[in-house]
């Protein structure tokens, strides 16, 4: 899991100053089980306080090359016997070395049981058992009726088989020759897991509703039903059961396709993935360990305690037996294998065999402590760049005990080979010699010289600062003269029918709008600003109006909004830029705070409303002949109308059909039917809103 880090803003306040909020620089505390989540760990054991101890030893004994361990057995000579891949290959593990021994025929080998020197197999798909021999040779032991057998144990001469069928669950018994059911489930998918309740019965686990059941020679009783889809591994001590359940396995198990490793980028499921649950001996349950991150894969006995191998980390997470104990340790991360899954556990005397999948190794735990292990953290992220500082770490070193910080940094974000070598081991609290870059890691190495004692680090604070980044422009909208932005409510209107065109489609219904209001008032000029800051910090904005001649004029000194709306009425018509300086000082201390100015293209402020000229009103036939020139001497002629009944406008156009100039010509027939009275009023109106009318007897000349 990823550590929180928060930024936290405070207003100090004196009797004559007010400070403004300052984002706090960022840091991270590993001190509990979750900040390990994302860890890499070696060797090192993580207790669910989340302290770090030296873990049991672990060395790899073995490799195979198939990707994926499905099952392991004893061979009884001090070996064992692996199905591996999902092409019905069987191999031999003895004297640290993995041979190939046989391939049966059909798909994945899930189940296998020792039946004297031979090994009974069940490929998925067959509807068969095979006996292999010592050899390698392979032959047909008996016909069953399970498409897929999940688990089997050997008892004497008979083998009990887990699985099912196109008809549901089925509990089998099988020889060599001959099966037959015993009790099955038209419920349930299949029976997933076998375990042997020591009084001639036998507990089954179910993929579908993931529940516990115990067959004793007559029936069926159901025990349990976990809540999960599939209950994985059983396991029992002093009568108590041990349920490994999981929710999304089985569909991957049987496709034969398990998923590789996850790294630090792996994202955490909105639900349970995985859980322990102990069902006591009255059949109470309650639950050990859950995960949303990780499933069981597996789960063994050893030592006074439930081993858990879970994936796609693999790690093996340690559940002690003993009540009193684990009220003190509920759980810990006992080791990780370093590979996707840990698939399968087998007893090997004191030792443990430990099987990883995603690649497929073979392990071998050990009782004894390890002398030394590392821990690699989650990856530290600036935003976007940091300065790394200093880490503490909080730990307990007895005698010939040590623990050892380096750090290493780089700029991808998951670590390769462009990252930084390790530094140096560091003291805690030591500054670390690093290059300002976007992600860092820091690295713990415990050691003991001394058998069975280990350092144990409780805490671990890493401090850094991310590098501050002046603000980015994208751009400053210039809106249509007379529109208005506002943070509160807009001001009365003065009737939509007044606002040009291309403004109204910005207002809508001259109201809410986002976060802003919107609305009209002649004379205003408003603008939107895009800008962002890399590191998220709050911005204040120095506002200037620029003329194309003459000073500079400040309109706003510590604007906050991104948007700006001033009265252009009392700055003289001309040609004018807006510049912007945006500063992320609010969030940043004085000596850091940045910079950048924006300004937009040259805009024009227009008060001065067109001239009418040339105006005449001539009676033509069954018409109104009207002819008049409108020029204005800043703007673009945008708008022109006629009244010829004084009650409303008609639209007209200029003579060559397009506004483009600050001086067009008109020329228009009105039909007399439309005239009422003997005057005719035209109106024309600029681009900055501005308007101007003029009135004609209707046969009189204007030319002025």
């Amino acid at each position: 899991m990823e550590s929180l880090m928060h930024s936290l803003h405070r207003a100090l306040l004196s009797a004559v100053l007010v400070f403004p909020a300052m984002a706090q620089q960022p840091s991270a505390v590993f001190d509990s089980f979750n900040d390990w989540l994302g860890a890499e760990a070696r060797g090192v054991r993580i207790e669910a306080d989340g302290s770090l101890k030296l873990a049991p030893n672990l060395r790899r004994v073995a490799q195979l090359p198939e990707g994926v361990v499905w099952c392991v057995v004893p061979d009884g000579a001090g070996g064992a016997f692996i199905s591996a891949g999902n092409e019905g290959k069987l191999f031999r593990f003895s004297g640290n070395q993995v041979k190939p021994l046989a391939q049966v025929k059909g798909g994945i080998v899930f189940a296998m049981a020792r039946l004297g020197q031979d090994l009974i197999v069940a490929p998925s798909g067959e509807n068969k058992l095979f006996r292999v021999t010592p050899s390698g040779e392979v032959k047909s032991f008996a016909e069953i009726d399970a498409r897929l057998v999940w688990a089997m144990t050997a008892q004497g001469s008979d083998l009990y088989l887990a699985g099912g069928n196109e008809k549901g669950a089925v509990f089998l018994l099988a020889r060599e020759g001959s099966s037959r059911k015993l009790a099955e489930q038209a419920d349930e998918t299949a029976f997933t897991s076998l375990l042997s309740d020591t009084q001639g019965g036998w507990y089954l686990g179910s993929h579908g509703h993931g529940l516990v059941m115990r067959y004793s020679g007559e029936h069926l009783e159901t025990l349990a039903a976990t809540g999960f889809e599939q209950v994985q591994t059983l396991a029992m001590q002093n009568g108590v059961i041990y349920i490994g359940a999981d929710n999304g396995l089985a569909k991957r198990f049987t496709a034969g396709n398990l998923e590789k490793r996850e790294s630090y980028l792996s994202s955490r499921s909105s639900g349970a993935k995985g859980a322990v649950i102990a069902l006591d001996r009255n059949r109470v349950p309650a639950t050990l360990w859950q995960s949303d991150q990780s499933q069981v894969f597996s789960m063994t006995l050893w030592n006074n305690q439930l081993l858990v191998g879970t994936g796609n980390r693999a790690r093996i997470f340690s559940i002690p037996i003993d009540p009193k104990v684990r009220d003190l340790v509920p759980f810990a991360v006992l080791q990780d294998l370093g590979t996707a899954q840990a698939t399968a556990f087998m007893s090997m005397g004191s030792d443990l065999l430990a099987v990883g999948s995603n690649p497929a190794e073979l392990h071998v735990l050990s009782e004894a402590q390890a002398t030394e292990g590392t821990i690699e953290s989650q990856v530290l992220k600036g935003m976007p760049l940091a300065d790394w500082g200093r880490a503490y770490v909080e730990a307990d070193t007895p005698q010939s005990t040590n623990v050892d910080l380096q750090y290493r940094v780089g700029s991808t974000e998951a670590p390769d080979g462009t990252w930084s070598p390790w530094t140096p081991p560091l003291r805690s609290g030591e500054r670390p010699n690093l290059q300002p870059t976007r992600f860092a890691q820091f690295r713990l190495k415990l050691t003991s010289s001394r058998g069975g004692t280990t350092p144990v680090v409780n805490v671990v604070r890493v401090h850094w600062a991310n590098r501050n980044l002046a603000p980015q422009w994208e751009s400053i909208d210039t809106m249509p003269p007379g529109l208005v932005i506002t943070r509160s409510a807009p001001t009365d209107d003065i009737g939509i029918e007044r606002i040009p065109l291309q403004t109204q489609k910005l207002i809508p219904a001259l109201g809410y709008l986002g976060s802003e209001k919107r609305s009209f008032r002649r004379g205003a000029q408003a603008f939107a600003f895009k800008v962002s800051d890399p590191n998220g910090d709050q911005l204040n904005f120095r506002i200037s109006l620029i003329p194309d001649k003459g000073n500079p004029i400040l309109l706003e000194s510590m604007w906050r909004e991104r948007f700006f709306t001033f009265d252009s009425l009392p700055v003289p018509d001309g040609r004018y830029r807006l510049e912007v300086t945006a500063t992320d000082a609010p969030s940043q201390p004085f000596n850091l705070a940045l910079t950048s100015t924006w300004r937009t293209a040259a805009f024009t402020i227009d008060h001065t409303p067109p001239v009418i000229s040339e105006l005449t009103a001539i009676p033509e036939g069954d018409s109104i002949h009207i002819k008049f020139v409108a020029r204005d001497e800043m703007s673009v002629l945008e708008e022109a109308a006629v009244s010829a009944d004084g009650d409303g406008w008609l639209q007209i156009a200029p003579e060559d059909r397009v506004f483009d100039s600050k001086e067009e010509r008109f020329d228009v027939l009105i039909p007399k039917d439309r005239v009422k009275g003997d005057r005719i009023i035209v109106k024309v109106m600029d681009a900055n809103n501005n308007e101007q009318t003029a009135a004609i007897t209707i046969g009189e000349i204007k030319k002025h």
